[in-house]
């Protein structure tokens, strides 16, 4: 009896390891049956919802799976892309990438964001950009057989990084929606690639970054200039790796801060901004005309971001959002916190500020004194 109990007992292991192995080699199957979907972008044209979709290139080079559908909303997009989709499942828990057109930004930002909050699937930590013109587009007529929409837009978002701009998450624009100040979020636009890129399978459109724009609780309030863009990552960011050309010669900014602090009147109302700005600089590459001097230098720097610093504030106020945090900042120093917060709002569009900037260029011990 003791044998046939073992003997019964090995029987049984043997055929849950057995029932293990199926259940492992079921859910291989499943998973490769799911194409990851890895750029999103959603563009609002004659009053519907247009989705388009790209996976990203595929194991030895396979081409990404492209597609675009207009519906009545998100939910019914996805089921009509799976309808047409000409293999597999498609799978949107590796969306790297969410491109919004800008019409779709300046009408339905809030239903993305409330969407992707409850998604099973889609993360809030997804990045983010607003597309000049649509989305659709730039997903289409970025990708081709030996590149995708994904990969233009992982190289601009490592070269971003490098070179001082933000590319910011669903997550950090909703946050800074809900405190109510506005937000900023990347741009982008699709340039041709003819006369630039020669290969030949590689000459879709390239995706470049066109500055920042200014997101309110109604959406999409305004694009603004590059210029004014870096004047706003120089008040919000770290602008470490932008490249400036002031007086024909090329600069890398090496590190800058902004310290902002409130002047407040009697009643404790805020009556003014004070804002200074400092700035350190490399050189890069020279002017022609050797005879600038370091000094002169200094100041063409500190003038030239200074005026990019008031463009930035002033679309601030023109707009009333305070999407440069001025209020969290000014508020810091403020003798009564409560009386300048609750007289913020009306008086941010005309309050005074005064802006400083410091800017010394580093490494221009060659130039000609």
């Amino acid at each position: 009896m003791r044998r046939w109990s073992i003997l019964l007992y090995v029987s049984l292991s043997l055929l849950l390891l057995g029932g293990c192995d199926a259940s492992l080699a079921a859910d291989r199957h499943d998973a490769e049956r799911l194409l990851l979907i890895q750029t999103m972008g959603l563009d609002r044209e004659d009053g519907h919802l247009v989705m388009s979709v790209s996976s990203g290139l595929g194991p030895d080079e396979k081409p990404s799976l492209v597609m675009s559908a207009a519906a009545s909303g998100i939910e019914d997009a996805i089921a009509r892309l799976q309808n047409y989709s000409p293999e597999n499942q498609l799978f949107y828990a590796h969306v790297q990438y969410l491109l919004l057109g800008e019409q779709f930004a300046g009408s339905d930002l809030d239903q993305v964001i409330e969407w992707v909050d409850r998604s099973p699937t889609l993360r809030m930590d997804t990045n983010m950009l607003i597309v000049r013109g649509t989305a659709r587009d730039a997903v289409v007529d970025s990708s081709e057989q030996a590149t995708d929409i994904t990969q233009r837009l992982a190289s601009l978002d490592r070269q971003a990084q490098a070179s001082g701009w933000s590319v910011r998450t669903l997550r950090e624009v909703a946050a800074a929606l809900a405190e109510g100040d506005g937000a900023l979020c990347l741009t982008v636009r699709t340039a041709p690639s003819d006369g630039n890129v020669f290969t030949e399978d590689q000459r879709a459109d390239a995706v470049v970054p066109a500055g920042y724009a200014i997101l309110n609780g109604d959406g999409l309030a305004a694009f603004l200039s590059p210029e004014a863009s870096l004047g706003a990552e120089l008040l919000t960011g770290d602008p470490t790796g932008l490249l400036i050309t002031v007086e024909g010669c090329t600069l890398e900014l090496l590190g800058g801060s902004a310290e902002i602090d409130g002047r407040f009147a009697g009643d404790g109302a805020v009556e003014g901004l004070d804002i200074r700005c400092t700035l350190q600089a490399g050189l890069l590459e020279k002017a022609e005309d050797r005879s600038i001097s370091p000094e002169k230098l200094n100041e063409a720097l500190s003038g030239t971001v200074g005026e990019w610093v008031y463009e930035a504030l002033d679309a601030a106020q023109q707009l009333g959002c305070d999407y440069l945090g001025l209020r969290r900042a000014a508020l810091k120093s403020a003798p009564d916190k409560a009386a300048a917060g609750r007289a913020w709002g009306e008086a941010f569009p005309a309050i005074p500020i005064s802006v400083t900037v410091d800017g010394i260029v580093e490494r221009s011990y060659d130039l000609a004194e």
